[in-house]
């Protein structure tokens, strides 16, 4: 299906990448066919003005899956790409480095649970890499923060995945009162859940779809080097 939103991935070059692409098609899909829905449903009824509830909740649902295919992209590239990235980019093998050494030393000495594990597997520096795949996909991945650390474990600049921080800070409060909080504005003695025009969700959908392909493309051409 055509999707309706900017920054359609295309095809990797490397296999690796393969079914990180796979979800990103996808989850331009999804996001499409609400966004398709609420037009043929406003253009139906001859709609003027804002839309109402049931029409917002599905701009909600067009926002929030892509976010989600965002989260679900990134952990992907992760499992599928970092510990290739490791062993050929200098940058991201030094950042893992720092890594290991972090999670050996405690305040109270060394761990030695985890030496003896890392110690006594078939390949310690493979256990090692799978203790920072796991760290990293834990938990959601739904915050500028949490995406530049995953982006630096690749060696991944900063500035070469997010241009301006506080449209994607915006970006991700919108998301968060949205799945957390039903959009509920609980400053407002009548509790009415917020208004969300099509525009803005559109335009947020846009920069979470901007930001999931750079992360595709970097990698793939990170792969290619």
């Amino acid at each position: 299906m055509p999707s309706l939103f900017n920054h359609y991935p295309d095809r990797p070059a490397n296999d690796l990448c393969e079914t990180s692409f796979v979800i990103l098609c996808n989850t331009h899909d999804a996001a499409t066919s609400f966004l398709e829905t609420f037009n043929t449903i406003r253009t139906n009824r001859n709609a003027r003005g804002a839309p109402t509830d049931e029409e917002m909740d599905l701009l909600r649902a067009m926002f929030t899956f892509a976010s989600s295919g965002l989260d679900s992209l990134v952990k992907q590239l992760i499992r599928d790409t970092l510990p290739t990235i490791i062993e050929i980019d200098q940058g991201a093998n030094e950042i893992f480095k720092n890594f290991v050494e972090r999670r050996i030393k405690r305040e109270d000495g060394f761990d030695s649970k985890l030496i003896a594990d890392v110690l006594c597997n078939i390949n310690p520096r493979r256990k090692l890499i799978d203790i920072l795949i796991s760290e990293l996909t834990s938990q959601s991945l739904q915050s500028t923060d949490q995406l530049l650390r995953v982006g630096a474990f690749f060696n991944i600049p900063s500035h070469q995945l997010i241009q301006n921080r506080d449209n994607i800070n915006q970006v991700f409060v919108a998301r968060n009162q949205i799945v957390h909080e039903m959009d509920v504005d609980f400053s407002q003695p009548n509790r009415n859940r917020r208004p969300r025009a099509r525009r803005i969700l559109t335009n947020h959908t846009n920069v979470i779809f901007r930001l999931a392909n750079s992360f595709l493309n970097i990698i793939d051409m990170k792969l290619a080097e």
